[in-house]
């Protein structure tokens, strides 16, 4: 399982698990490319007074319903976090076994680490396309068209240190499960080609 910087920084490799009706998928590692306008001072500091997205009503429901209000709110908590590096929210909703969760939320504090900040890379899900029926045992895979906001690096001083490009609408899978009376992302990157 990979995570890939490039127009995004979360659209790599979704493991596909034994258990379950996931397909198998793949993916690499990348980082941000360097900006042709590096250097330009863009930005004060980082946003300090962002909010995590509000839970929606319905989202625990082990329902097509609420299977797909608990995916749009995932990916608001993940676009919170790249802007915030404040990824509890997103943790409480997320398996540990989620490596590309990991591999993203390490690689965003890392720049957060070196006193740098991120803006942008807000995702948009444009649909949602269930494979299996919730309230079956088990995780459930869903295909969803995503788009992100292009991402600028800025370092400690504020200057632009590299940009990940927009990415435009991408077929992406995420693998889900109802447990403990609410959903659980598993993981989630592109489908394979096979």
């Amino acid at each position: 399982m990979g995570v890939v910087v490039v127009g995004s920084l979360f659209l790599a490799g979704c493991q596909g698990t034994e258990a379950g009706n996931s397909p198998p998928a793949s993916g690499g590692a990348a980082g941000p490319s360097a900006s042709s306008t590096a250097g330009t001072a863009t930005s004060p500091g980082p946003a300090a007074d962002l909010q995590p997205p509000e839970k929606p009503p319905g989202v625990d429901a082990e329902s097509q319903e609420g299977l797909e209000a608990f995916t749009r709110y995932w990916f608001g908590l993940l676009s919170y976090g790249y802007e915030s590096n404040d990824w509890a929210p997103l943790q409480t909703v997320t398996d540990r076994g989620c490596d590309t969760c990991t591999n993203v939320i390490g690689e965003v504090r890392k720049h957060y680490e070196s006193g740098g900040w991120i803006t942008g890379g807000r995702v948009t899900v444009n649909s949602i396309s269930t494979k299996g029926e919730p309230g079956a045992q088990g995780p459930i895979s869903s295909y969803v068209e995503l788009e992100q906001t292009e991402l600028k690096y800025l370092d400690k001083s504020g200057r632009e240190a590299a940009v990940s490009d927009a990415l435009p609408p991408t077929r992406s899978i995420i693998v889900a499960v109802h447990k403990n009376n609410r959903w659980v992302m598993l993981d989630f990157g592109s489908p394979s080609a096979s």
